[in-house]
């Protein structure tokens, strides 16, 4: 009965991990997206605001900007759950790798079929909307993927401010059981599982929309 109970006590865990990891993702991609069109529109002054930010998000340690965003913004008046927190630290951090993907893709777009949608008269917005953001979208998937994997597996930075992630909580029951092997093994166990789903499910959508886009 105990080590279900440490089971399931896991499980919960995992469950929380995969909660501030999706927030992450979900925050994390559409900011990504906006500082790579900041950067990628050259507009003088927001430009370098959105630079600098990657720049200083990419050599902070996901750790401080925990911390940082628990402690330091209440400070602001602003007052953050710790789950809250967590997982806008992980957006925030993501974001600048996340935009650099999405940087990449948008410069390397074909610039006759921008011209062509000049040509029947879309406006810059709906060329980006109808014709841009589609196509950028399928060939950052792969990369954004690869990304989000990294979302989860440094999504344990949380625990610093008390989020009771799988692997905070295959450290309790570590040190309360005397058995930080069998708990660590699990724990890695579970994030196998869970990369392993996800890394599946993601091979799957891109295939099929290869497939549908006929890019095979």
């Amino acid at each position: 009965m105990k080590k279900l109970g440490d089971l399931e006590y896991l499980f919960y865990g995992l469950l929380i991990t995969c909660v501030t990891s999706l927030l992450g993702v979900i925050i994390g991609i559409p900011l990504g997206l906006a500082v790579a069109l900041g950067r990628v529109k050259k507009i003088p002054l927001i430009s370098q605001v959105f630079t600098l930010y990657v720049s200083f998000i990419r050599s902070l340690p996901l750790v401080l900007l925990v911390l940082w965003l628990y402690f330091g913004v209440p400070f602001l008046g602003i007052n953050l759950d710790a789950f809250v927190a967590g997982s806008i630290a992980l957006a925030i951090n993501h974001s600048a790798f996340i935009s650099e993907i999405w940087r990449s893709a948008i410069l390397n777009f074909p610039v006759e079929q921008i011209e062509a949608a000049k040509a029947f008269g879309l406006t810059q917005n709906q060329t980006f909307i109808r014709i841009i953001l589609p196509q950028v979208w399928r060939m950052s998937l792969p990369a954004i993927a690869n990304e989000i994997t990294f979302i989860i597996k440094a999504s344990p930075a949380v625990g610093v401010i008390g989020i009771n992630d799988l692997t905070r909580r295959a450290s309790q029951l570590a040190a309360s059981n005397f058995q930080p092997l069998t708990m660590t093994a699990i724990a890695m166990l579970f994030y196998i599982l869970l990369l392993f789903g996800f890394t599946r499910l993601t091979r799957t959508i891109d295939y099929r929309m290869h497939q549908r886009y006929e890019l095979i």
